[in-house]
């Protein structure tokens, strides 16, 4: 018999492997039957000699494709390194899609994958625009290339620079002027011979003219205007040549602030496909007692490859993706609500695989610590990337990323600190491991969220939720058999006609079947009500069982909070997900937990001991796990989701089906009532995928609900108050502060609550830095300069972080003087859409100004994006709305992203303030957005501007691609 080599014995054991697929039998361990199998079946079915079981299994067992454990084998997965779909990138061509898979692409949160960029077509307008041609060149010592010219200033302080025209071409051109495309204040331009003021001059070869650039500014920016140079050659050939002039003013703050390195746009590299190894690693020891039944399996609801290959070929290529448009585009309806979801929950888990590759790692080190592995994470501690107790993420050697088989070697985690993660890895990498080995960090995420919607929409209609989902009536029944008297628990809703007719509703349930709705404005008490109506429900009703949920572990935390207020912690008990650190847990909530001291572990009890508490408090996603216990139909008597409306549908149905049995005048005449409260005009759920948002996957259920079912609808009377309450006394902020969102957003119904007492949003209206006493707004113009820096295509404006830290330290270092009271850092919040300006003005606060950093508390300043500021509030709000150009004012439209185009962003920053707002700005940018230009109008006519001189009717310098338009480039 021949011999064979590993090489050849390795093929032979993975078409084996091939064989135990296709027959069904891959799960097959013992070593007895697959040597059977492999003799009897395999073997006889193969013309040629081919090696025994025992060689095959040797070979496999040294090329890392199989484990053997005495009597037991276990053959490993392979799978191709992972080709991601791209939804914001454009479809590949044929011959791309014949080349080979390229790799992950990098984004920011909420921002497209490749980084913003200029479209290609104005790009290659602007490089023909600043060329020099037919021999004429535009020099200056000052030129950074790509025709961009910039020099610094010293605000007050005139400047002169010069740009040298000169024809070093074998013939005599004419330059018959030379211009800005638009006047800007700060920058004159004059010459000896007149070509600035419209004067020709012909240019015989070997000619120069000096053009000198005057700089003067009475505020630091970035100050720039498009300077065009026109010229004729004969016989009367026209052309033009442009440069882009800047005369920059700042502190030595905003430019230590400055670009680390230059900015690179993202560009996908070109990778071989790689079959790819996985050596399984050690999981964290858990002593997590688990009694909860799990009776409603939960499938892996993995997408189809497919779909990916339907996104990678884009529109308009195959029957898929018609198939798909007509999906997506359909109505949601009870027929279509599973189908409509699932593919909607794909797209999105599609662009999470891209998104998360922006987090991937090359060339970093670990150390060993007892038996663990540590990463250093930067960002871990924002959830950037998200990494919980329980992840898992893969790593390989850095050497040998261009190796197949690559092996890669997967680490979960046993626990996060500040920027560390600790990680479990299999013995055969802590064996190879010393340190300074250098690794590869590839990034997961955890599939459990899209698991439990996913079985939450297949859940929802076979179980007879659409008279929940797609409401039609009310049955008129109360649940009350007399006139419901309530004794309030908190007696500050007696004076608010809304809460009280709200609390009223949802306790006599006479909306069911169809779910009642709290629509809470900013600071209008929606959780407040939320809470005194689960009071009122539990006093009401002595079998009421309860389960109050919301989306995020804080807003779940803070209903426990008040409701173990008058409620024994004896009849509630939060559920908590066992990823969560306990340290996080608030310590008034730890007795109602599930923690187990003894243990030091989460449990989670069995059905039959949850049954002994009235009120379960869990996130939306936890809640999945109270779906898969099965409790008898009728359980739960009241389902309350508060912030609804930052949850996507399927996630708020997670506490819904499987858990609330819909009401039935016939079947079931005394349950299921639902409870949503939110608000649609504050912002939603954050989403990645630009074809899911497009198609409604970004629309709770709340505002699906307001927007398209009758019951919801407003009409000319109002809403109807037996399905819907629209809270309207605002608590928060000054009647000032209140207004414009008000206006915009809330058809002026809001009302500004008096105050008893001292007035706290009346504290700042005497500030000596007020641009006008009374009115505790003050937007500050600034004309600043959109940056990236290295390989973020997230922006900063370090000409606003200038003007922020001002106001900061006027504020912070008032003590009662300047007509401001003393303020701590942590009744101040500083809001920016943009995650580089949040990391760049927590560095000039925190580490950088010395008279800042050295004020005690200064770190319980919050500084944050404005999902993270949502549902807080504090006494003073500075916003730093970062942009500066209107070259990608399209952009943001498309991703959604920053203040302009998204006027649910600018509602919520605006309303989390209470007594004073600051805004920082560039006026001529952000009045492109008619939801800024009222808010900018309101602060001109109220006496609250300052900065930046600003013209309503002065149109922004961002009309460079219609002016190129108009332009001769010439050759």
């Amino acid at each position: 018999m021949p011999r064979f080599s590993v090489a050849e014995a390795r093929r032979w054991g993975d078409q084996f492997v091939q064989f135990l697929r296709d027959t069904g039998r891959e799960r097959e361990s013992r070593r007895d039957t697959l040597r059977s199998v492999y003799t009897q079946e395999f073997r006889v079915s193969v013309d040629t000699k081919i090696p025994n079981f025992s060689c095959i299994l040797y070979a496999l067992r040294v090329t890392h494709r199989a484990q053997v454990y005495g009597e037991s084998v276990h053959f490993k997965k392979e799978k191709k390194r992972v080709v991601v779909a791209d939804q914001y990138r454009r479809p590949r061509t044929d011959a791309e899609a014949s080349a080979p898979a390229s790799a992950p692409g990098s984004v920011s949160a909420q921002q497209p994958s490749t980084g913003p960029q200029v479209p290609k077509s104005r790009a290659k307008k602007w490089a023909e625009f600043v060329c020099g041609k037919h021999g004429v060149e535009i020099v200056s010592e000052h030129d950074l290339g790509n025709g961009h010219i910039r020099f610094p200033v010293v605000a007050g302080e005139p400047r002169t620079i010069t740009i040298l025209v000169r024809n070093g071409g074998a013939e005599a051109v004419t330059l018959r002027r030379c211009q800005p495309l638009r006047p800007r204040r700060e920058l004159s331009f004059t010459d000896e011979h007149g070509v600035t003021r419209g004067q020709s001059r012909l240019f015989h070869p070997g000619d120069t003219c000096p053009i000198q650039v005057l700089g003067l500014t009475s505020c630091n920016g970035h100050f720039h205007a498009v300077l065009v140079f026109e010229f004729t050659k004969e016989p009367d050939q026209p052309f033009s040549i442009g440069r882009s002039v800047a005369a920059v003013a700042e502190s030595q703050l905003a430019k230590d602030l400055g670009p680390s390195a230059p900015f690179q746009p993202y560009q996908a590299s070109l990778q071989r496909p790689v079959t790819v190894v996985t050596e399984e690693g050690v999981p964290p020891n858990s002593c997590l007692k688990n009694e909860l039944e799990r009776e409603i399996p939960l499938n892996t609801y993995q997408y189809p490859k497919s779909l990916k290959d339907t996104i990678l070929r884009g529109p308009n290529t195959s029957p898929s993706w018609a198939a798909m448009r007509s999906l997506l585009e359909a109505p949601l309806q009870p027929e279509n609500y599973r189908e409509k979801f699932k593919l909607l929950l794909h797209l999105e888990e599609i662009q999470m695989e891209v998104d998360i590759r922006r987090y991937d790692m090359q060339d970093v080190p670990m150390v060993q610590d007892r038996g663990l592995l540590v990463l250093d994470v930067p960002g871990v501690a924002e959830n950037r990337p998200s990494v919980l107790r329980g992840d898992h993420l893969f790593v390989h050697l850095s050497s040998e990323r261009d190796r197949s088989p690559l092996v890669q070697y997967k680490g979960y985690v046993h626990g996060v600190e500040l920027e560390k993660v600790r990680l479990g890895f299999s013995s055969k990498l802590q064996k190879k491991f010393v340190n300074n080995l250098k690794f590869d960090v590839t990034f997961t995420f955890n599939r459990l969220p899209l698991q439990v919607q996913h079985r939450a929409a297949a859940l929802a209609m076979e179980q007879g939720l659409s008279s929940l989902l797609f409401p039609t009536a009310s049955c008129h029944k109360s649940l009350c058999t007399g006139t419901f008297q309530p004794r309030w628990f908190d007696r500050k809703l007696q004076a608010n006609e809304e809460q009280c007719r709200a609390v009223t509703h949802i306790v006599t349930g006479m909306s069911r079947p169809a779910p009642y709705l709290i629509f809470g404005p900013p600071g209008t008490g929606k959780t407040v009500t939320i809470v005194e109506a689960i009071k009122q429900v539990w006093t009401c009703f002595k079998d009421a069982r309860i389960l109050a949920c919301a989306p995020s572990n804080s807003a779940a935390d803070l209903l426990c909070q008040r409701l173990i207020k008058d409620i024994a912690p004896r009849y509630v008990y939060r559920l908590i997900a066992s990823s969560r650190n306990y340290q996080e847990v608030p310590a008034d909530i730890r007795p109602c937990c599930n923690w187990d001291e003894g243990q030091s572990s989460y449990v989670y009890p069995s059905k039959e001991h949850l049954g002994r508490y009235r009120i379960l408090i869990t996130t939306l996603v936890t809640a999945g796990r109270l779906a898969s216990a099965k409790f008898p139909p009728g359980f739960f008597s009241h389902v309350f989701i508060d912030e609804c409306g930052q949850a996507v549908e399927p996630e708020s149905v997670v506490a819904i089906a499987g858990l609330l049995t819909a009401m039935d005048e016939k079947t079931n005449p005394n349950g299921g009532q639902l409870v949503l409260a939110g608000d649609p005009q504050q912002l939603g759920p954050v989403l990645r995928s630009p074809l899911a948002i497009e198609h409604g996957l970004g629309t709770s259920l709340l505002e699906r609900l307001m927007l398209h079912n009758p019951l919801y609808k407003k009409s000319s009377g109002g809403y109807d108050p037996q399905f819907v309450t629209k809270l309207l006394w605002n608590y928060r902020s000054h009647e000032a502060i209140l207004r414009i969102p008000n206006e915009l957003f809330y058809d002026s119904e809001l009302k500004a609550c008096k105050s008893d007492g001292p007035d706290v949003r009346s504290f700042y209206c005497t500030w000596d830095e007020l641009p006008k006493k009374g009115f505790p707004i003050i937007f500050h113009g600034v004309c600043g300069e959109d940056q990236r820096e290295a390989k973020s295509p997230s922006f900063f404006n370090t000409s606003e972080i200038e003007v922020l830290l001002y106001y900061l330290k006027k504020l912070l270092q008032s003590r009662g003087k300047g007509g401001c009271p003393s303020v701590s850092p942590k009744e101040v919040g500083i809001i920016t859409p943009y995650r580089k300006q949040v990391e760049k003005i927590r560095k000039a606060i925190y580490s950088m100004d010395p008279v800042l950093r050295a004020l005690p508390d200064i770190q319980l300043l919050k500084v944050g994006s404005v999902e993270e500021f949502q549902g807080q509030e504090r006494r003073v709000i500075l916003i730093s709305t970062v942009r500066s150009c209107s070259n990608y004012l399209q952009m943001d439209e498309t991703f959604k992203l920053g203040f302009l185009k998204n006027p649910k962003r600018l509602n919520v920053a605006i309303t989390r303030a209470k007594a004073l707002l600051i805004v920082v700005g560039n006026p001529a940018v952000l009045s492109k957005d008619q939801h800024w230009q009222r808010f900018l109008r309101y602060c001109k006519e109220e006496g609250g501007y300052t900065g930046y001189p600003y013209e309503e009717e002065s149109p922004a310098e961002d009309g460079l691609a219609t002016g190129l338009q108009a332009l001769s480039l010439g050759n």
